[in-house]
């Protein structure tokens, strides 16, 4: 075989092989660790339900309990009551 002949098989190789990397990688990052496959639209909702109630209580927390701000001399380490 010619140098031409074994340059062609090279590159097609290596054509096969970056083809097969892309395509493991794409699929282990559509399933996941896991395997699964993305939520659907009722456990995509169900899941913003989720998120918006834990943030409600989340605020709620936060009305409950401010934050307590230092006092403006630098030197004096203690917060406001």
């Amino acid at each position: 075989m010619s140098s031409f002949a074994w340059m062609i098989l090279l590159v097609l190789l290596l054509t096969v092989l970056g083809t097969l990397t892309l395509v493991f990688i794409t699929v282990k990052y559509y399933w996941g660790e896991r395997g699964a496959p993305p939520p659907t639209g009722e456990q995509r909702r169900q899941q913003h339900e989720e998120e918006l109630r834990l943030r409600a209580k989340q605020i709620e927390r936060a009305e409950k309990n401010p934050v307590t701000p230092r006092r403006p001399d630098f030197w004096d380490n203690t917060k406001w009551r």
